[in-house]
């Protein structure tokens, strides 16, 4: 219910603003979810106009690696891989990448999640090794770290199964489907 979840977005980002002010952490993380919606919405340039407003809100009031700067970074990101811009989604994810894995750790879930994003781009491109080889380490640890039943973690294995099924490699695609 996309439509409902922008508006409840607007409404409230129009009272943080009033109250809080623009560069409230509460306001700009409400901005973050409102470009997401569009995301989700298809709204692709929206979501980037409003994704770089508030990377660069973030960025200023919290620093350049803080982490829910960086979560917005990764969300532009993933804006740019949908609007088929790879090359440019791919140096947002790596840069983010880079900062969370230094600021949270290696197996942090917001750092696993940029590695899946990234993996993604890879399989865009047809880039089936470097994409196999990222989902496959990313399943590892999210099985190790959130349990193989975990949402995240079934994605990834969905993700891993289609990139093997994408280079006709059938029976192994056949046994990640059949772990979920």
């Amino acid at each position: 219910r996309y439509a409902e979840a922008e508006t409840e977005n607007r409404e409230v980002l129009s009272t943080q603003t009033q109250v809080l002010g623009a560069e409230h952490p509460d306001t700009l993380r409400t901005r973050h979810h409102l470009a997401d919606v569009l995301r989700k919405q298809g709204r692709y340039a929206e979501a980037e106009t409003e994704n770089r407003a508030v990377l660069a809100t973030r960025s200023q009031v919290l620093g350049a690696e803080h982490p829910d700067t960086l979560r917005t970074r990764n969300n532009l990101a993933e804006v740019l891989r949908q609007q088929g811009r790879y090359a440019e989604a791919e140096t947002e994810f790596r840069q983010a990448l880079v900062a969370l894995t230094r600021i949270l750790g290696a197996e942090h879930p917001d750092t696993l999640l940029a590695r899946h994003n990234l993996a993604n781009v890879f399989r865009d491109q047809g880039r089936y090794a470097e994409a196999e080889t990222e989902f496959r380490q990313v399943l590892v640890a999210l099985t190790r770290i959130l349990g193989a039943e975990h949402p995240d973690t079934l994605l990834a294995r969905h993700n891993l199964a289609n990139i093997l099924d994408s280079q006709g490699r059938y029976s192994e695609a056949e046994t990640e489907y059949r772990k979920m």
